[in-house]
C-alpha cells in the first residue's frame, strides 16, 4: 500500500520538502543545456570545504545517519530488508566502528570514506577530496574491492557482496570492455546524481584535474555512461535518504546537489528533453494550495481552499521524466479533486496548478 510523503505543498517558497533556501535556483530559471549547468555550478561553488580528518568523519553523524541511529553505508544497505551488519557511528574509542590502523580481510569490521568518483580520476585534489557529495562512508572491505572501477552493469560476477552488490565483467552497452562495480538498484538513483553534481559543480576551474577514464572523458561523460546514468537516475527516483543527506550537508558546506532539489535538471541537461517543474513563488496566489492523501484508498486530495474561486483553472500531475499522468480543467466548486495514485510507482511526482495569471508546481513522494 503505498502513501503520500506531503512536500512543498505548504505556502512558504522555502519548503518543507527540500528546504531549499528561498531564491537559491532563481538563476537557473528557464534555462537548458550547457548554460543550466553553468548556472548551477555558479550556484554550488565556490562552498565550505571540511578538513578531511576529522571533518568527514565528524560529518556522517548527521548526513549520513540511520532512523535507528546505525551508519547508512550504500554499499551494505538493503532498503526494506535486513542487512548483514551495521556500523555505530564514530571511533572505536567511542564504542564506534570506524576505520582505524587496520585493514579488514573481510565486510562487516569497519567503515571507511570511499571516493565514489575515485579520488585516482581527479588526481585527489581538493576541494573534490573532502566534498562530502562524493565522499560516502562505506564498508571498507567493499570499498577497497571496488578499488577505481567504473559503476556499471555486471554480466558474470566475480564477487558478490552481502546487500547483492557486485564486480564483474560491465556489459552495459557501449560500455568498455573490463570490470565494474554494479551497486544495489535502490541506490543507483544515488550514485547517479552524485555523478551529475561532480559534472556541475567542478566544471570549469576545476576541470583540469579530471582525466579521462572509463566513465568521462574529464568531466565529459561518455554516450553510454550517460545512458547509464539517466536510466538510473530515472529508475530510482529520488529518496527520504537523498532529501535529508542534501539538507545535512548543506547545513555543514553551504551547497546543494541540484539534482537531488530539481531532478528534472539531469534530463534538460544531458537528456532529449526538458520539463521544468517550476520554482515556488512567494507572490503567486497559487502558494495557498495544498495537497493531502488518503492512504487506505491511494488517493492524493488536492486542495486549494485559500484561492478564489476563479483562480484555479487547470490541475495537471507529471512524473520526474515529463510524463502527464493526470490533468483535469473542470475545476469543482468543492476546490478539490481526488486523484487514485493505486496504480503509481513511487516515486517524485509534480502537481502544477494553472492559474489566470500564473503557473505554480509542487512536488510530492509517493511511498
Amino acid at each position: 500500500m503505498k502513501k503520500l510523503i506531503l512536500s512543498l505543498l505548504i505556502l512558504l517558497p522555502a519548503t518543507i520538502f527540500a528546504q531549499i533556501p528561498a531564491g537559491y535556483y532563481n538563476s537557473a530559471v528557464g534555462l537548458s543545456g550547457q548554460p543550466l549547468r553553468v548556472a548551477l555550478r555558479n550556484i554550488v561553488r565556490p562552498h565550505t570545504m571540511l578538513s578531511y580528518t576529522p571533518g568527514l568523519w565528524n560529518a556522517y553523524s548527521t548526513t549520513d545517519v540511520r532512523a535507528d541511529g546505525k551508519l547508512w553505508d550504500i554499499y551494505s544497505d538493503i532498503p526494506g530488508g535486513t542487512p548483514a551488519y551495521l556500523y555505530v557511528i564514530g571511533p572505536t574509542s567511542s564504542g564506534g566502528n570506524q576505520c582505524g590502523s587496520v585493514s579488514p580481510s573481510a565486510e562487516g569490521s569497519c567503515y571507511n570514506r570511499e571516493h565514489t568518483w575515485p579520488q585516482s580520476k581527479f588526481n585527489s585534489d581538493t576541494p573534490m577530496q573532502n566534498d562530502l557529495f562524493i565522499v560516502y562512508p562505506t564498508d571498507y572491505f567493499v570499498n577497497n574491492q571496488r578499488g577505481d572501477l567504473p559503476y556499471g552493469k555486471v554480466g558474470s560476477a566475480s564477487q558478490t557482496f552481502t546487500n547483492g552488490s557486485k564486480i564483474g565483467n560491465n556489459i552495459y552497452t557501449g560500455a568498455p570492455t573490463g570490470n565494474c562495480y554494479e551497486p544495489l538498484d535502490s541506490f543507483k538513483g544515488d550514485l547517479a546524481r552524485n555523478y551529475f553534481y561532480v559534472a556541475t559543480c567542478y566544471w570549469g576551474a576545476d576541470s583540469a584535474s579530471f582525466v579521462t577514464w572509463e566513465i568521462a572523458y574529464g568531466l565529459t561523460f561518455k554516450p553510454w555512461a550517460v545512458n547509464m546514468l539517466l536510466e538510473w537516475h530515472h529508475n530510482d527516483p529520488v529518496s527520504q535518504k537523498e532529501l535529508n543527506r542534501n539538507n545535512a550537508v548543506y547545513a555543514l558546506q553551504h551547497n546543494r546537489n541540484p539534482f537531488i532539489d530539481h531532478p528534472e535538471f539531469a534530463d534538460c541537461i544531458w537528456g532529449t528533453s526538458c520539463t521544468w517543474v517550476g520554482i515556488p513563488d512567494a507572490n503567486n496566489p497559487l502558494n495557498t494550495v495544498v495537497a493531502f492523501n488518503n492512504p487506505m484508498n491511494n488517493i492524493m486530495l488536492i486542495n486549494w481552499n485559500n484561492v478564489a474561486n476563479d483562480e484555479v483553472t487547470k490541475v495537471t500531475i507529471l512524473n520526474m521524466a515529463g510524463q502527464q499522468l493526470y490533468t483535469n480543467s473542470d475545476m469543482p466548486t468543492t476546490k478539490t479533486l481526488a486523484v487514485n495514485t493505486a496504480t503509481w510507482a513511487r516515486g517524485i511526482y509534480v502537481i502544477r496548478m494553472q492559474g489566470h495569471n500564473s503557473i505554480e508546481s509542487r512536488k510530492v513522494v509517493v511511498e
